[in-house]
């Protein structure tokens, strides 16, 4: 629930995390609402906040913030090397021990600004755990509360962002038409040119979203967005840290995934290629870069390719603990079982049977 109220906030932060680390069914299990969607675009958009708390005896100055930022930091590059599984326990404890206290503190205007931005990044990266664990209930509930301290961290740059990635899980789970409205949101609220890779990525979602949606010419129209956006966007490290994944390879992928979902195969290779090339070794990204080269060699007729890539997916997967990963295997499994009598693709298959015990 996205509330204008900070006392509620707050409260509902610190319940989240609360029934987070105790497991709770209703919180941990939950169903994924288009209707929570729908309403934090809208709250997002025309909700004033109302600063309404009472603060505790808790003082809170900058070298708290900045220990905060650099925790967040850690917490994301364990998520992007290893899953989200592996790390998100010690950051809901981070959050309930030491972050959500500092929440109800004193503090001057400045730090608390930067305050309630550094807990929305720690949400975000918490949500984004949740959703590559495959909780997407959780993840929401987390991303909602992220896109709230945004607001009341006056940052409209990074409340996009996470728009953003609430699109990036609507595509996942096959709802394009929230992506849309949720990217769509995102490029709305915020025009300026300071954080570049917000309209990048915003831009390139909404292209996602059309893809599914069969229009292409729609999808063109955003992937001509997103290029000029990327074209402002300079030295990726010189924008706040929480931007500085957007560079080539991130773009690279989501150009080829558009294409591959329009089935244009040929607009979609040098895109996919590039970004395999370039994973950098996050084990994550390998495994959705060679399962996507997978669906457009299959695309492409080869099937031989095909199989090939499948075994680089599975193989990486079977190393990490992404439930997200594991899905992307299963698809690419169901996508591949009618070409099951070539051998390297049979080969897949038997690999995927032995990692997932079937």
């Amino acid at each position: 629930m996205y509330s204008p109220s900070l006392a509620q906030t707050l409260t509902t932060v610190s319940n989240l995390v609360e029934f987070d680390i105790q497991r709770h069914p209703g919180v941990v299990n939950g169903h994924f609402s288009e209707e929570a969607i729908y309403a934090a675009c809208l709250d997002w958009l025309f909700t004033a906040p109302v600063r309404d708390h009472r603060a505790n005896s808790v003082r809170v100055v900058d070298r708290d913030v900045q220990e905060i930022v650099a925790t967040t930091s850690m917490f994301d590059k364990m998520d992007r090397t290893i899953g989200g599984d592996q790390s998100r326990n010690l950051a809901i404890k981070y959050l309930h021990d030491h972050v959500t206290p500092r929440l109800n503190g004193t503090f001057d205007d400045s730090v608390g600004r930067d305050l309630f931005h550094a807990a929305a990044v720690l949400c975000e990266v918490i949500g984004y755990m949740a959703y590559d664990s495959d909780r997407h209930a959780l993840a929401q509930r987390y991303f909602i509360q992220a896109l709230r301290l945004a607001k009341e961290a006056n940052s409209p740059a990074y409340g996009s962002y996470v728009l953003t990635t609430m699109s990036h899980q609507a595509i996942y789970l096959a709802r394009p038409q929230q992506a849309l409205r949720l990217a769509e949101t995102a490029r709305q609220n915020y025009t300026g040119t300071h954080v570049a890779a917000v309209q990048v990525e915003a831009a390139m979602h909404a292209a996602r979203a059309y893809a599914l949606l069969g229009d292409e010419v729609s999808t063109t129209r955003a992937l001509l967005d997103a290029e000029k956006a990327f074209a402002l966007q300079g030295d990726p490290n010189s924008g706040p840290e929480w931007a500085s994944h957007w560079g080539e390879t991130l773009f690279a992928a989501f150009a080829g995934d558009a294409w591959l979902d329009l089935g244009n195969a040929e607009h979609a290779r040098p895109h996919l290629e590039r970004a395999s090339q370039s994973a950098d070794g996050q084990a994550r990204r390998i495994v959705y870069s060679a399962a996507q080269l997978a669906k457009l060699a299959m695309l492409e007729g080869d099937a031989d390719q095909a199989g090939a890539f499948a075994l680089t997916a599975v193989e990486t997967a079977s190393g990490l603990n992404s439930k997200r990963s594991i899905k992307v295997i299963r698809d690419l499994r169901r996508d591949l079982t009618e070409h099951s009598h070539a051998q390297p693709i049979e080969s897949f298959i038997t690999r995927v049977r032995d990692m997932l015990r079937e």
